[in-house]
């Protein structure tokens, strides 16, 4: 009976009057936007969420990952001048792991001393572990494991953190670059 209805509206066809349905037009739903949400922007500073965000040593893309918002926006309301709601300034405080407080620009403060703390726990973890894996030696070795299990007791939320990125190798003064390697022809 529910397919009939749907199809040739048959239940308001018999109902008595007091029993119709009320029909309600229905308006095109607006197209949402699913990328890049427009962001207020003011004439001054208000927040450092940018800065923040490059102290906790995180990417857009966590961040995104982290909010549900697509990285476009995130870039706009990182901006120093983005006027933000207290909902978004709180899904950032989620992602970056600080007190809200700490977003919002105010004259001339700094980060609490917490949030600097944890930025320089993060380097410093980086660090051992970079030695960690380019220790070639055993007691370099056993000390880069005994720093990093101090590191883990002192901030537990360290585990897994990965080493500074290594791009390539430095080259002697006697190598060359691929280029020097294979000239290119250059027609004029």
């Amino acid at each position: 009976m529910a397919t009939v209805d749907l199809q040739f509206n048959l239940l308001d066809a018999l109902a008595p009057a007091s029993m119709k349905r009320s029909r309600v037009e229905s308006k095109p739903k607006a197209r949402q936007r699913k990328f890049s949400l427009p962001v207020e922007q003011t004439d001054r500073p208000v927040n450092r969420i940018a800065y923040v965000r490059e102290q906790q040593d995180m990417t857009l893309r966590s961040v995104a990952r982290h909010t549900g918002t697509d990285v476009r926006t995130l870039r706009k309301q990182e901006k120093p001048t983005a006027n933000l709601t207290l909902t978004e300034l709180t899904k950032w405080s989620k992602a970056l792991d600080v007190p809200l407080s700490n977003l919002i620009e105010e004259p001339e403060s700094t980060l609490e001393n917490p949030v600097k703390k944890r930025a320089a726990m993060v380097r410093i973890m980086r660090s051992a572990v970079s030695i960690n894996e380019e220790a070639k030696s055993e007691k370099m070795t056993a000390l880069a494991e005994t720093l990093v299990s101090q590191l883990l007791e002192l901030m537990p939320e360290l585990e897994g953190l990965s080493g500074w990125p290594q791009y390539g190798q430095r080259r002697g003064p006697e190598e060359v670059g691929r280029v020097a390697e294979c000239p290119l022809r250059v027609d004029l």
